[in-house]
C-alpha cells in the first residue's frame, strides 16, 4: 500500500529514523487537488468502504462472524456480497484476523457458504487465533501494520476487538490505544479496517462498554437477528 503520494517527500534520509513528514502526514497541495476524491468507494458493500475504519457490533449468537465472513469471502473471490447490485465487486485481498473460531467452526462456516477446496480463496489471507501482540499497543500496531503491508491487503478485520487488546475492552483509553496503535497506522497507509464487537445488554442502545467505541471510526453497524434472517443498521457515520 504505500504511504499517501499525495503527501510531500521526505525532509530526512536517515534509514533508521522515519521522515518528519511521514510522521506529521503533510498534505502535498498539487497532488491533493489532482487526486480523486470519491467517497463511494467500496473494498466490500454494504460493509468495507476504501480507506475507512468501521465498527460492527451485535448481540451474541446473532451471527455477525457468519454474515461477515460471507461479505468478507464473496468480496475476496470476487463475487457480490449479499448479492447487492448497488456496485460491481473488484478484486480484493483481505487481511482477517479470527481470535475466536476454531478449524472446525471455520470448516463448517465456509462449507455452509457453499466455499471448498475447488475455490480460490488466495485472496483471503486468514488468520486463525493469532498471537500477535496486544493491537492496542505500539508493537502490536506496527506488526500488523508490516503484516498488512507484506499481503498487500485493502482491509484489516479484527474479530473480535475484546480478544485483540490487553486493557480492559470497555474502557475508553483501550480503544483510543487500540486506535492511535494501530487503526490510525492501517488508515494513514490506505488499508480500511473493520472491528467486531457486543452489544450491551439492549443492543438498541449500542456496543458494551465505553461511547468511545462510537468516536474512533467512521461507520458504526449495529446487526440483529429478525424472525427472517438479520438486520444490518448504521448507527452512526461521519
Amino acid at each position: 500500500q504505500g504511504i499517501d503520494p499525495t503527501r510531500t517527500r521526505p525532509l530526512t534520509t536517515s534509514s533508521d529514523t522515519p521522515a518528519i513528514d511521514e510522521l506529521a502526514h503533510l498534505i502535498d497541495w498539487p497532488g491533493f487537488w489532482n487526486q480523486t476524491h470519491d467517497d463511494e468507494q467500496w473494498i466490500a458493500y454494504p460493509l468495507i468502504p476504501k480507506s475507512r475504519t468501521v465498527s460492527l457490533f451485535a448481540p451474541a449468537k446473532a451471527g455477525k462472524s457468519t454474515i461477515l465472513l460471507a461479505v468478507i469471502a464473496a468480496a475476496c473471490t470476487q463475487q457480490q456480497p449479499l448479492n447487492n447490485a448497488h456496485t460491481a465487486q473488484q478484486a480484493v485481498s483481505i487481511l482477517y484476523l479470527d481470535y475466536e473460531m476454531s478449524h472446525a467452526d471455520l470448516y463448517e462456516r465456509l462449507t455452509m457458504l457453499g466455499y471448498g477446496a475447488h475455490t480460490d480463496l488466495s485472496r483471503l489471507h486468514y488468520a486463525l487465533l493469532p498471537s500477535l501482540p496486544p493491537l492496542d499497543t505500539p508493537e502490536g500496531g506496527q506488526h500488523l501494520l508490516t503484516l498488512a503491508q507484506q499481503l498487500n491487503v485493502d482491509a484489516v478485520v479484527v474479530d473480535t476487538i475484546g480478544r485483540a487488546v490487553q486493557g480492559e475492552e470497555n474502557s475508553a483509553d483501550t480503544i483510543r490505544a487500540f486506535y492511535r496503535n494501530t487503526a490510525q497506522q492501517l488508515k494513514a497507509n490506505g488499508i480500511a479496517v473493520l472491528r467486531t464487537d457486543h452489544s450491551g445488554k439492549d443492543a438498541e442502545k449500542g456496543q458494551r462498554g465505553s461511547s468511545a467505541k462510537n468516536d474512533d471510526v467512521d461507520i458504526v453497524y449495529r446487526l440483529t437477528r429478525t424472525s427472517t434472517g438479520v438486520n444490518l443498521t448504521r448507527t452512526h457515520s461521519r
